[in-house]
């Protein structure tokens, strides 16, 4: 919302220190400030709801039912808001998205101390939001972006969601602290409410994309399981990482906390992740060429597993910083050129560029595949008298997962073109 009084010109002046943004238009100015002021939402807000349910209740279980409702309901969405977007309207999903989102934290703020005994429901209710937004901003993202822009675009979001993330979790910690501290959940939970408000408002400015075509999706998911098919290895590779993803995402910011006792130090562990991650990102998005990006992969997700062996020593707050730290460092170079050769493979050819909303459909749900199998073994851990201390033997097999996406993507030919 800052960007705009810039104007297109403006913005992209400002941005050239990244690299050439002016190969990015309108439309994907737009996307990308949809997409930022999502993450200042849910950096705000997302990863505090879990520290807020264990504060009213402290117990693993909880929190991992909570997130398994959330990628279950993601899943089965991607389906229906693929078919929207196939069908009906793109812009209207990436719409529906941001408002479950934004109807999610007034359920949370109406509910208050009572929201753990609705965590099922609501965790389904956040995968819907999720879902529509995910599924709507990668076929846009596919869609607005060619070859030749995308690890542009992927550098300037990545930067965009980095920089979101370096203040608002100091702005949550310092409210969470210094008020009240159930007051203070309920005041950050309304800023992210109003910013998804922004956000819905923001994308009436999308030029609305009507589509209309068949849903093939059994045909891109029997694709998926042959072996002679560049998809086929997308999809290893994308189970691979939502492994990771699925218990990471909510797991290492918690185990902080526990480890803690204290929102400003989960909110200056979080900053200081983003802040490693937005210069990341600006290396990767301005440096990074196309024919590194096996070698980038490669030393991206070595590095994401190597920093998770002090937790063999001991599980604590500096280990467990580390972790973190050194996985936002190392992210990005692994990310940035995956997300492009996955969208490269759509785009390969006419036939595939046809079916991309199904191809993007698939690959989320490849995703949520990997993020479901994580929690349910966090739930089995959960189960069995968990202690902060054997929590690493979780942790360190889980952080070397994407060794396992690197060798499948590889099978890849498109990752290597110049």
């Amino acid at each position: 919302m800052f960007l705009a009084p810039m104007g297109k010109i403006g913005v992209v002046r400002a941005m050239s220190l990244l690299g050439k943004t002016d190969q990015l238009d309108r439309s994907a100015w737009l996307l990308l400030i949809i997409s930022g002021l999502f993450a200042i939402s849910t950096a705000l807000s997302n990863t505090f709801v879990n520290v807020y349910l264990w504060k009213i209740k402290e117990d693993y279980m909880m929190i991992g039912r909570y997130n398994l409702a959330s990628y279950l309901a993601m899943a089965v969405t991607f389906i229906f808001a693929g078919r929207l977007a196939k069908q009906v309207d793109r812009v209207i999903a990436i719409r529906i998205g941001v408002a479950l989102q934004a109807i999610f934290y007034l359920a949370v703020l109406a509910l208050g101390k009572n929201t753990v005994q609705y965590v099922d429901w609501l965790g389904l209710f956040l995968g819907l939001g999720l879902g529509f937004f995910w599924l709507s901003f990668n076929v846009l993202y596919f869609e607005i972006t060619e070859r030749h822009n995308r690890d542009i675009f992927n550098g300037v979001n990545g930067l965009l969601t980095s920089a979101a993330g370096i203040m608002a979790p100091l702005i949550s910690g310092f409210i969470i602290t210094r008020i009240d501290q159930f007051t203070g959940y309920r005041i950050i939970f309304s800023l992210s409410l109003a910013i998804f408000v922004v956000a819905v408002i923001i994308s009436f400015l999308l030029k609305r994309r009507s589509a209309h075509g068949v849903f093939r999706l059994k045909e891109t998911l029997e694709e998926s399981l042959q072996r002679g098919r560049h998809w086929f290895w997308v999809n290893l590779a994308m189970v691979a990482q939502g492994v990771r993803e699925g218990l990471f995402s909510f797991l290492l910011s918690l185990l902080i906390f526990v480890a803690t006792k204290n929102e400003m130090a989960l909110g200056w562990y979080l900053t200081t992740t983003s802040a490693v991650s937005l210069l990341s990102y600006f290396l990767v998005g301005r440096y990074l060429r196309r024919r590194w990006r096996d070698e980038g992969m490669l030393l991206g997700t070595a590095m994401m597993g190597i920093m998770a062996l002090p937790l063999l020593w001991e599980v604590n707050a500096f280990t467990l910083y580390l972790l973190g730290v050194g996985a936002s460092l190392f992210f990005p170079i692994y990310m940035v050129p995956l997300t492009s050769a996955v969208f490269d493979v759509i785009g390969e050819n006419n036939n595939t560029a046809k079916r991309r909303v199904e191809y993007v459909v698939a690959r989320e749900l490849a995703l949520n595949v990997g993020r479901i199998l994580s929690v349910a073994v966090f739930l089995w851990w959960a189960s069995t008298e968990p202690d902060l201390i054997q929590i690493k033997w979780l942790l360190i097999p889980v952080a070397f997962v994407q060794l396992f996406s690197w060798l499948t993507i590889r099978q890849v030919p498109l990752l290597e073109q110049p």
